[in-house]
């Protein structure tokens, strides 16, 4: 295990990216022959979430005992889109279902230690700890209704010591009671590589509640996934679904969020971008203090059915953060590859749940060519550079432009592959430039149509001849915020961690396949890269300076 200790609190939430799982309900109430569970569903579109770092901490109390149950979740994943079930006992049985399968039930001693997971219970010793943690033998109790100052129900979901998600059931302001956060903190001793962390009950801060108590055979659930604040008391109004949709977040009502904002595409030439601004909270009772900052992820619609699919593919894939609502508006870069898509853009408050998604039709002018993809890698003293386009419509053909320590140049043109420039095929094309060069090269393709309008590609950087650094970091150091890393090797499966000079964890992606990722919204300063090959165990670091944002 990382013997690196976390106090949680507001900077913590701040400085770690966060994950889109949340919790989606929790059965608190179970009538007789049935048993308690929790749901967990991934509102991301990103792709599926590992469940080994997250912890479930819930309350505890009988007669004048009281204290902690900590439930480090299975090495299980929970798929985009998807749901997630523990329960006291798999299968189990709810309100009028029997027979549920849940995805692990927490009295399983045995299948959560051969997973990186365990269920303890933490007693307060009635001084300044608690007692050495014991483990519960069927337990159907884990929600335990603490009558105190009308707070019944406490859950809170943490990733990596981060609070990424928390519910109290029967609150009134989504405040930890005074006389929980009087509890000292309580040390949580991870499974596996996980990290260690502390919990501070005091500086836990605002989590989702509802002011609402269950009676018998019922409990909390949303009615739209992952939507904050769209808690509702289960029986007689809406009943449990374990494992099925309560109603997507991104259609109907659902989809309006608490925050006024506001979304368009730029239309010139290529790069466009989403714009978006955050213009006002609304009447639905968000606040900065308990919402931001805001992360903002813009996804491609390929579909083109404004819902925010498993399949969309996130545009960018580090969030924006909107840290205010008097920030000025932002800008994310649309890839070329979905140029011609809709856009939907997704909100995602500091408490963990989505708060607003917004589908925003593409009304731009086609453009002539729809790249689905372009790579550079170097070769010896050559560089092999290969794109592909989906479509292209009165297309001349291509400039092959290369930039080492000095501006771009043209090195080649590529005639069109399509019948007099038109194609709705996937085209290939390939160039090998013969490059020396010991520094970094960027290279990108432009584009250009029968009336001499261009349009250019991203860019992609290849590292100098003989160059033996794993990985490229540019630019470095970055004079707004935004760093982008380049690996050498593809198909590699990598973990990243950024950290600042105290040693914080400043942002985490795990399981990186892909051969190009990007840092946004950095803060001034001097931070430590590390990437990890997973099959290897090979580290690298570097060293990363931010001037300014």
């Amino acid at each position: 295990m990382k013997k690196i200790l976390l106090t949680l609190g507001f900077i913590a939430l701040v400085l770690v990216g966060r994950t889109q799982v949340v919790l989606n309900e929790v059965y608190t109430e179970p009538g007789a022959g049935k048993q308690e569970f929790f749901e967990l569903y991934n509102s991301s579109a990103i792709g599926a979430q590992n469940l080994d770092c997250f912890t479930l901490v819930t309350y505890w109390e009988s007669g004048a005992n009281k204290g902690w149950y900590v439930v480090d979740l299975p090495n299980l994943s929970v798929a985009s889109k998807g749901f997630f079930t523990g329960a006291a006992s798999d299968p189990f049985a709810v309100q009028a279902q029997t027979g549920v399968d849940a995805d692990f039930s927490w009295n399983d001693a045995t299948f959560l230690a051969a997973n990186n997971g365990y269920l303890r219970s933490y007693q307060y010793n009635g001084t300044t700890g608690y007692n050495s943690p014991t483990t519960p033998s069927g337990l159907n109790d884990l929600f335990y209704k603490a009558n105190i100052g009308g707070v019944f129900y406490v859950a809170l979901l943490f990733q990596n010591g981060v609070l990424v998600n928390g519910f109290l059931g029967g609150d009134a302001d989504g405040i930890l009671h005074a006389n929980l956060q009087a509890l000292p903190d309580l040390f949580v001793d991870m499974s596996g590589s996980c990290t260690d962390f502390t919990i501070d009950f005091a500086t836990l801060g605002t989590v989702e509640f509802r002011n609402q108590a269950p009676g018998n055979d019922n409990g909390f659930a949303r009615t739209c996934d992952g939507k904050c604040g769209a808690w509702e008391k289960t029986a007689p109004g809406i009943s449990h679904t374990p494992g099925v949709t309560n109603g997507s977040a991104t259609t109907g009502s659902c989809a309006t969020g608490t925050m006024a904002t506001t979304e368009s595409l730029s239309c010139g030439s290529s790069p466009r971008f989403v714009l978006f601004d955050i213009t006002g909270l609304g009447t639905g009772g968000a606040t900065e203090a308990d919402d931001f900052p805001v992360e903002v992820t813009a996804y491609a619609d390929l579909d083109g059915d404004g819902v925010l699919d498993g399949t969309d593919p996130a545009i960018n894939t580090t969030p924006k953060l909107q840290a205010t609502v008097a920030s000025p508006s932002d800008t994310i870069q649309i890839p070329s590859t979905y140029q011609n898509n809709d856009i939907i853009v997704v909100y995602e408050t500091k408490r963990g749940c989505f708060d607003k998604v917004v589908a925003v039709a593409n009304t731009c002018t086609i453009l002539p060519v729809n790249f689905k993809s372009f790579t550079a890698a170097r070769n010896g003293s050559n560089v092999v550079l290969r794109w592909e386009t989906m479509t292209e419509q009165n297309n001349t053909g291509f400039g092959v432009e290369r930039k080492t320590s000095s501006g771009w140049e043209q090195v080649a043109f590529i005639n069109s592959q399509g019948l007099n420039g038109n194609s709705n095929n996937l085209l290939v094309y390939t160039y090998t430039d013969a490059n020396p060069f010991k520094g970094i090269s960027q290279y990108r393709i432009r584009q250009v149509d029968f009336d001499s309008r261009s349009t250019t590609s991203e860019v992609r950087a290849v590292r100098g001849q003989n160059n033996k650094i794993q990985l490229l970091v540019y630019p470095n150091p970055s004079n707004n915020g935004m760093v982008n890393v380049v690996f050498e090797d593809g198909g590699a499966v990598r973990d990243v961690s950024l950290t600042d000079m105290a040693g914080r964890l400043v942002r985490q992606m795990k399981g990186i396949t892909n051969n190009n990722i990007q840092f946004e919204n950095l803060m001034p300063g001097v931070y430590s890269l590390r990437v990890v090959d997973r099959e290897t165990g090979e580290q690298s670091v570097q060293k990363i300076v931010v001037n300014k944002r």
